[in-house]
């Protein structure tokens, strides 16, 4: 479920929305110490090494001032079409495009037959806070099928 194109900045952590502010640096520190640019001493990687501590130094940035962390978590919960909350009191989340997607990707792969017999398609779905997993599926039907 993770948008290759905009990163999760908790994801480029290895942390969670729920971390304290200490958890945080400390997932940064470990990072910056892994991927600093003046640690890499002739390795075949580096230009990689190099991105991927400029996303671990952006990413603290944000998530290090209460302020801008807020914002961000603001935002990240409105990207969210479908929620429900979890019995830990964070929330599982569903985007509309992912769900798109996974409707097109199943449609693609049954045919027209197959979609009168009631196919369902899914997604599994990670609360934000804890590390409950849960099964989110829907109905496909020919009404589903969008224009591209």
């Amino acid at each position: 479920m993770c948008d290759p194109v905009r990163k999760d900045l908790y994801d480029v952590l290895g942390a969670s929305p729920s971390d304290s502010l200490q958890q945080l640096r400390h997932r940064y520190k470990q990072l910056a110490l892994k991927y600093h640019p003046d640690r890499l001493e002739g390795e075949h990687s580096s230009e990689s090494r190099v991105k991927t501590f400029l996303e671990v130094d952006a990413a603290w940035k944000i998530l290090s001032d209460q302020t801008t962390r807020r914002q961000y978590d603001m935002q990240r919960r409105d990207e969210y079409e479908y929620t429900y909350c979890c019995r830990c009191g964070g929330r599982f989340g569903v985007s509309k495009d992912e769900v798109e997607v996974e409707t097109q990707r199943m449609l693609q792969i049954h045919n027209d037959e197959e979609m009168h017999k009631g196919q369902h398609s899914g997604v599994l779905v990670c609360c934000n806070t804890c590390s409950l997993t849960i099964c989110v599926t829907w109905l496909l039907n020919q009404n589903m099928q969008m224009s591209k």
